[in-house]
């Protein structure tokens, strides 16, 4: 009995001191048989931590169209952060024929874009072409010629060029309209005068 009258057995504490006390000691005294017989082959321990791991998103492919001077032209599917090259390597390659000055190959490729390599000599036909028309190259227009257009100054100029070297060579006309400063009505207003070319 102790100071309070009661057995030590029927003090709750001193009990489980005691269990816990008696599984230590088992546990020092076998070792790896005291750990083995509470836990066959580790497989509980195991189950214990699995953890489910998360599904990874999908990420929805590029799907760009190839022609011109390809060896296979054709729509393909490429994997995000795909350049231009990539899409011309999976048309096969170019042609013999094919001209790629006007192409900036290290740019990145956009879903939905229509990549057209020219054949050589259709670049010179192309530029004739637009300058007996009187259309403005945006692909080799000066910041001067750029400012004869209504509503393009010195400002906006510089941000057509700037997006040109920046991005490579603007490929459609349409493509105006991702520059700072040209909203819909000047987009109407120039694009009748301006062309895409090499």
């Amino acid at each position: 009995m102790d100071m309070e009258g009661q057995p030590w057995y029927r003090r709750p504490q001193r009990v489980v001191a005691v269990i816990c006390a008696l599984i230590g000691g088992l546990l020092i005294a076998f070792g790896p048989e005291a750990k083995a017989m509470w836990w066959p082959d580790g497989a509980a321990t195991a189950e214990a931590f699995e953890v489910e791991a998360l599904p990874t998103p999908t990420v929805a492919p590029l799907v760009v169209y190839v022609s011109g001077a390809v060896v296979a032209p054709d729509v393909y599917r490429l994997t995000p952060g795909a350049r231009v090259v990539d899409a011309l390597q999976a048309a096969g390659g170019l042609i013999e024929l094919a001209d790629v000055s006007g192409i900036n190959l290290a740019a990145p490729v956009r879903d939905g874009e229509h990549i057209r390599v020219p054949y050589a000599g259709e670049a010179v036909a192309q530029a004739a072409a637009s300058e007996q028309s009187g259309l403005i190259n945006l692909n080799r227009a000066s910041a001067a010629e750029l400012e004869e257009l209504p509503g393009i100054g010195p400002t906006l100029a510089a941000r057509i060029i700037d997006r040109r070297t920046g991005q490579g060579p603007y490929r459609s006309v349409e493509e105006l309209r991702e520059v700072p400063g040209i909203g819909e009505k000047l987009f109407g207003q120039i694009a009748p005068l301006v062309t895409v070319g090499p």
